[in-house]
This record gives structure tokens, sequence and C-alpha cells, in this order.
């Protein structure tokens, strides 16, 4: 499996409600897509009591191979998003473990967190260190967890969605907090 992501920054002044409309009119048109578990449709808003926050449109998707990665690239789709906000920098890892693939559209938020790996860094037993704690996760709320890696640039991508923001708020994790507006489940 391999999981797929470009972020679009807007403008702080930028009306997030065009992009929550995108999501109502469009999120759809990727049910059924094939070679894709999922694709959560994430979207963060700029707060001024938030330092740090920025206005984002951040579609993750969980591909189950290349071929499905090639085939959505090459779509009218893909080309329409390029046409209206340019064509992203994507960035895709090899997955280690995704669960709770199943109940992703009753998640509302997710929490992106990347660290870098260490040279000399075990892999195995990093992937290990992963594993146990997405078993924490999932049991402090998590409805799904996500873990993959960039060997380019040797870090690490844990995606936690939870069903609300107090969920994983209560944690105190840091990370990239976004808003899921829709979850497309594949053919």
């Amino acid at each position: 499996m391999l999981a797929m992501q470009y972020r679009f920054v807007l403008p702080a002044d930028y009306d997030m409600a065009i992009i929550r409309q995108r999501i109502r009119e469009r999120g759809h048109l990727l049910d059924g897509f094939p070679q894709l578990e999922w694709k959560a449709y994430l979207w963060s808003e700029h707060d001024v009591r938030q330092p740090g926050s920025v206005n984002a449109y951040a579609p993750f998707y969980l591909w189950r191979d290349n071929e499905g990665i090639n085939r959505f690239l090459s779509s009218p789709g893909f080309k329409a998003l390029c046409a209206d906000f340019g064509r992203p920098h994507v960035d895709i890892w090899p997955v280690w473990d995704s669960i709770g693939s199943h109940v992703m559209p009753t998640a509302s938020v997710c929490l992106c967190q990347t660290q870098a790996i260490l040279p000399g860094q075990s892999l195995d037993a990093l992937r290990q260190q992963e594993q146990e704690q997405a078993a924490r996760l999932q049991q402090q709320g998590a409805v799904s967890v996500l873990t993959a890696y960039d060997p380019r640039q040797w870090q690490l991508l844990r995606v936690s969605a939870w069903r609300g923001e107090q969920d994983f708020r209560q944690q105190e994790m840091d990370g990239t907090c976004y808003r899921i507006g829709y979850v497309a489940s594949g053919a």
C-alpha cells in the first residue's frame, strides 16, 4: 500500500467556505475509484488564536498500489485540480501499517505527524514501536491509524483519525490537525 498527499496553503483571508463547498460537491466523485482504499478530504482553517494555523486544502489518500496513483494523477479530476490551484508537489510513502480503514468515514478530524528517522535507526524496531503506538492510539479513541515512511527524506509519517477534535486534543500530541470534509471509499 502507498500513502499520498499534496497540500495547498491558501492566503489567511481565503474564504474556506469555497473549499468546504468543493468537497461537498466533488468528494463523492472518487467513491469507487480503482485501487483506492480511501481518500480523506482534509482541510484546515487559519485561526488568529492558534499560532501556526493556516488555511489549507490537503487531501490524503491510501492506495492499494501505484497503478491507482498513476491512474489518478492522469485523470481529468486531477487535471481540474491543477487548473484551479496549480500543480502540487505530491508526497508518496510506502505504508507500514493501516488499521481501521473501514471506519475512516466515522472520523471528523485527522492528526498528521512526522518525525526524523535517525541514521542507523533500525527500521524493523521503529515499525514495531509504531505498531505499539497505533494500538495505544486506538485505545485512546483513534478510529484509524496509518504509519508510513519516506526513505528519501528519512521521515516517519503517522496519521491518526478521530471522531472529534476533543478526542485527540486530550492526548496533547504535536502535529498538523485537519478537519475531514469527506472520506471517499475506492473500488
